[in-house]
């Protein structure tokens, strides 16, 4: 038989949990952009597999690149590789979505600024990914002296 405490939480189990359910939601954010970037990608490939394949690369690159920089010591050349690597990626994908936006109609102006709302949302999600929440203090007493 399992027994449960009605506790309350402390203020830095709360700020934990709110922190796990902001990368989690930053984690499924991420993810659609990632989506989107390999789903554009595809689209504006050659109709071949391997024109797919090769196509979908880079925004496969960088979601496993984000992935591994979450757990990767933070140095400097790690920071400086996944930030050539999202480079990159961010390039070719920039292209091909200006292309699929292209085809489907968007105007010249549009098709251009549509790629920055993924990947703005793709780097926001990932800074709020590998964002270290401070631990909360609690405010010290001062003891009056006699």
């Amino acid at each position: 038989m399992t027994t449960t405490t009605n506790r309350r939480m402390t203020a830095t189990e709360k700020a934990e949990r709110a922190a796990r359910s902001l990368r989690r939601l930053a984690a499924g954010t991420f993810a659609l952009g990632a989506l989107a970037s390999v789903g554009a990608n595809i689209v504006a490939a050659e109709p071949t597999v391997i024109g797919r394949v090769v196509s979908s690369w880079p925004a496969v690159a960088l979601l496993l690149t984000v992935h591994l920089f979450q757990h990767a010591p933070r140095v400097w050349w790690v920071k400086v590789m996944v930030g050539v690597v999202a480079g990159v990626a961010a390039w070719i994908s920039y292209w091909h979505m200006v292309d699929v936006a292209t085809l489907a109609g968007e105007g010249i102006v549009s098709a251009h600024l549509l790629p920055f709302t993924v990947d703005a949302m793709m780097a926001v999600a990932s800074v709020v990914m590998t964002y270290k929440p401070k631990p909360v203090r609690r405010p010290v007493r001062k003891v009056a002296k006699r």
